[in-house]
């Protein structure tokens, strides 16, 4: 892989990381056109960075983390037993991109509905924890945005925008890590800390605070809608193209 395709996908898994377009089915297209075998390990990878990102980002609302975090664990649970139970199977999906033009019209169905919510709920039941945590479950696909899939789910179960966004993003956490204790060994075995990588995984932090910025902005305006038409363009655009 070269200094060039490195930083293109930094700024695809920084960018599609948390706008509702999902980065790991963003990688495998980008993979794809590269050439490049679309690889679960790499993806995880750039995931720690925007996980990195995540943590910046939020450092001053611990209090929100803390706060829900009995409804963390409980929303984390399904995602957790589908990684467990189904990396192999997993690892399959990720690596036949033919499958993406249907995963990416999940995500812009999910997107779509979201301009159809209109509650302000702040507080989070362990019901709406479960819920949200089994849409989470469906982003392991590539192609599922994980950021689109958990902040539908939030504002389906009556969750204001602004608390959508942070337990989404409070979710995105456990999942991280625990992706990243799974691909541990393959990233260390695999020899991904090479130069190149390491400047992508820098890039991929930058590019993810500044996408949590314009993310935030747009859900509370409404306007995340929008990325749906963009998933459904390139949903139908891949139908011809794969």
């Amino acid at each position: 892989m070269t200094l060039i395709q490195s930083l293109i996908l930094a700024v695809v898994q920084g960018v599609s990381e948390f706008l509702p377009i999902s980065s790991s089915g963003h990688l495998n297209l980008a993979q794809h056109f590269f050439n490049l075998t679309p690889s679960l390990t790499f993806d995880i990878f750039l995931n720690t960075a925007t996980l990195l990102s995540v943590l910046v980002f939020f450092r001053s609302n611990i209090k929100f983390f803390f706060a829900n975090l009995k409804q963390i664990i409980i929303g984390s649970i399904p995602a957790a037993i589908i990684g467990l139970l189904f990396k192999d199977q997993i690892e399959t999906i990720f690596a036949d991109i033919t499958l993406l033009p249907l995963f990416f019209m999940i995500t812009a169905a999910f997107v779509f509905c979201t301009q159809y919510f209109k509650h302000k709920s702040e507080k989070i039941s362990y019901q709406q924890a479960v819920v949200i945590g089994l849409f989470q479950m469906l982003a392991i696909l590539p192609g599922v945005s994980r950021s689109g899939s958990t902040i539908f789910a939030a504002l389906l179960m009556g969750l204001s925008p602004a608390t959508a966004f942070n337990f989404s993003f409070a979710l995105f956490i456990p999942a991280s890590l625990g992706a990243l204790a799974l691909g541990l060994k393959d990233i260390v075995g695999q020899n991904l800390f090479t130069l190149n990588n390491i400047l992508a995984f820098i890039y991929t932090f930058v590019v993810g605070l500044i996408s949590l910025t314009l993310l935030r902005r747009l859900l509370v305006n409404h306007k995340l809608w929008l990325f749906g038409i963009y998933s459904l363009l390139l949903a139908s655009s891949l139908l011809f193209v794969l």
